[in-house]
């Protein structure tokens, strides 16, 4: 394949569908786990809030974490293999979506302890998801999160001195999150289980669209860049 001055594009757009997931699966997290799979840093600080005004959701906090940290443990080995960038991304967000798939299954099923098994699921797949996310190299795109986004949009943006590339890669990101989280908030005020599998579909959809060659899509992705 011939070099290329920007991003690959089928990353990229992959990257965006795996960010509008998280913003699906974030905020049915917060709203029905009442703490995040895989926004660790809020997890931590919703943890210290909780100690501290004698509330009791800390043990689902640590649930999360240890399931996140499993996850990423299993990712790294698997982003290790002797595999190409897009096939090994690839195969962890189809496996992501299933797990995710999974954790809907359970939500829908009211199996005992459905909440636990639910959050170590979606835990466990999202340390998958970011050790993917990360093997993409993406700048301000290793996890679906806003804040080095929106530095990144800033820090390079021709007001403070820079060249403002990555620009619409950027913004792309800030929106996907966005309407994500709009998304998983409407659509699980009906059906958790339905908002939880749309997420899992969408990752699933991203893998698909990575390990995709022989379709006039793939060609016209392959002569792509974005920057």
């Amino acid at each position: 394949m011939t070099t290329r001055a920007g991003h690959d594009a089928k990353l990229v757009i992959a990257i965006l569908l795996v960010t509008m997931a998280m913003g699906m699966l974030d905020a049915i997290s917060l709203l029905h786990l009442k703490i995040f799979a895989g926004y660790l840093t809020a997890t931590i600080i919703l943890m210290a809030v909780n100690i501290a005004t004698s509330q009791a959701v800390v043990l689902s906090g640590l649930e999360a974490i240890g399931f996140f940290f499993l996850g990423a443990m299993v990712g790294g080995r698997l982003v290790r293999r002797q595999r190409s960038v897009r096939s090994t991304i690839g195969d962890i967000l189809l496996g992501v979506g299933g797990m995710v798939g999974l954790a809907a299954w359970v939500w829908h099923t009211n199996i005992p302890g459905d909440i636990y098994v639910t959050l170590a699921l979606l835990s466990c797949a999202m340390g998958l998801q970011t050790s993917a996310t990360r093997h993409a190299k993406l700048p301000d795109m290793i996890l679906p999160a806003a804040t080095m986004v929106l530095h990144g949009l800033a820090h390079n943006s021709s007001a403070a001195g820079g060249n403002s590339t990555g620009t619409l890669r950027r913004v792309s990101a800030i929106f996907s999150l966005f309407i994500g989280a709009v998304i998983g908030t409407l659509v699980s005020d009906h059906s958790v289980s339905l908002g939880i599998a749309l997420a899992g579909g969408t990752i699933i959809a991203a893998g698909g669209l990575l390990l995709l060659r022989k379709h006039p899509l793939a060609f016209h992705l392959d002569r792509m860049s974005i920057p």
